[in-house]
Parts: C-alpha cells; structure tokens; sequence
C-alpha cells in the first residue's frame, strides 16, 4: 500500500442558469409563464378573426384563379349575320280635331248655404250640439204673467218690449264638468238687425237654478230676453263664446 495521498479530481460546476435571480425557476425547474394581457381581448380577437378570414379569402381565390381556364379570344366576323335595324317612323297623327262647337255648357250647382246660419236658420225643436253639450229649445212664448205670477217684485217690460221666455233642455255630453247657464247664451237677433240680451227678473224654472253637471247630466228650465213687441227676427244659441247658430220660431 502507497503512502501517497489519494487525490480527488474535482466535479466541474454546471453552468450559470440563462435567468437571473429575479426570474428564479418554478419548483418544476421551468421558468414562469408570462401574464397574460386582458386588455383589448375582444379588439385582438376581432382582429385575429379578421386575419384567418383574409387569410382563407385569398387562398380560396388563388386556388379560383389557378383553376381557371382560359378562354381564347374570339375572332370579330367580318361579315354581320344580323340583319340591319330598318328604322320605323312615328306616323304624323296631325292635329287634334277641335271640339265641337255649340255644346252645351256644363250644368253648375247653386251654392248651398250651411243650416243653422241666419240665411238658412234651424226651426226651433231642432237638437243640435257639439263635444260637449246637446241642446233642444223650446217655443218661445211672450211670459209676462208668469213672470209676474213668480215674483211680485218682478218689473213690467219696457214700453215696446216685451219678455220672452225660451225653454231650454240640454244634456252634458264632455268629459269634465259643465254648467248649462254658464256655458249656453240664449240671446234675439231682431228685424232691424240688433241682438238683445237683457233678462227679465226672476223666472219660474229659470235654468240658473240646476248646478254643475257631469257627463250625462242633464239640465231643464227656463231663459228669458227682452225683444221688440212681437219678437220678429230670429234666436240665437251660443256655447262659450263661440258662434251663434240661428233658430226660427216657426216656418
């Protein structure tokens, strides 16, 4: 046996790893993965769709075109087998015949004038109405007794007047609220063409006497105006303040 010390070769040291400390290896002995961005995932996913369909598209055409066989050119005829076009003219149809003469004209109608107007008045008893109100009058009738019969404090009619009552039904037919002696005007358009409006003191029945009505209301009672002697001319019934339509007492 040598006394010579047995000498141990040293064990080469393996190579530096390609990281650095910061990038240390995952207990697999695999670096990590890189994160993965979530921004912009549906742009980028647009885009890589956009990209395989242009992609697709154009190998499609190439393999199109590279199937495609081409046709020779065809040589132009020198002579035509299509017969020339042989033009046709419109034939002169001349000026239109004039008409006849001495034809008779054409009838025209006269023209008619609205109901309800003072050329053309109701006859009271007629109904008439709007949205809101349909509206009967009554006969008027020269009252002076029972006006006087109602209330003895009641004054006579002026000299060369007199006092007429006019009976009045009507029936609220609106949506919200009316009120008949508010909404409805009574008034007499005389002969000579002026409207007369003046009461007549305290009436029996007198209309002012039935309150506020809703839909399907009705309202009955009297109106009284102070005319000429005789009342010659025509009544008027107005809502609001709209126009009048015109009545006469009788045909």
């Amino acid at each position: 046996m040598s006394d010579e010390p047995t000498v141990i070769p040293p064990t080469p040291s393996a190579p530096p790893p390609p990281y650095g400390p910061s990038l240390a290896p995952a207990p697999g002995g695999l670096p990590p993965a890189a994160p993965k961005r979530r921004t912009g995932l549906i742009a980028a996913g647009s885009g890589a769709l956009g990209l395989v369909i242009g992609l697709a598209i154009g190998a499609a055409a190439s393999e199109t075109s590279d199937a495609t066989t081409e046709l020779p050119t065809p040589v132009a005829s020198t002579t035509s087998d299509v017969p020339a076009a042989t033009s046709t003219s419109t034939p002169d149809l001349g000026e239109p015949d004039p008409e006849p003469t001495g034809a008779p004209p054409a009838a025209t109608s006269e023209p008619t004038t609205a109901e309800g107007t003072r050329a053309n008045p109701f006859t009271v008893g007629d109904a008439v109405g709007n949205d809101d109100w349909k509206v009967t009058l009554g006969t008027p009738a020269e009252s002076w007794k029972a006006i006087k019969a109602e209330n003895q404090f009641n004054d006579p009619a002026p000299k060369g007047f007199e006092y007429y009552m006019v009976p009045v039904s009507a029936t609220y037919t609106g949506t919200e609220t009316g009120t008949a002696w508010v909404d409805l005007r009574v008034e007499f358009v005389g002969e000579d063409g002026v409207t007369y409006t003046d009461s007549c003191g305290v009436l029996p029945d007198n209309l002012n006497d039935v309150g506020e009505l809703y839909e399907g209301g009705k309202a009955k009672g009297n109106v009284c105006v102070t005319v000429p002697e005789g009342a010659k001319g025509l009544w008027t019934l107005a809502v609001g303040w709209g126009d009048p339509v015109f009545f006469t007492a009788g045909k």
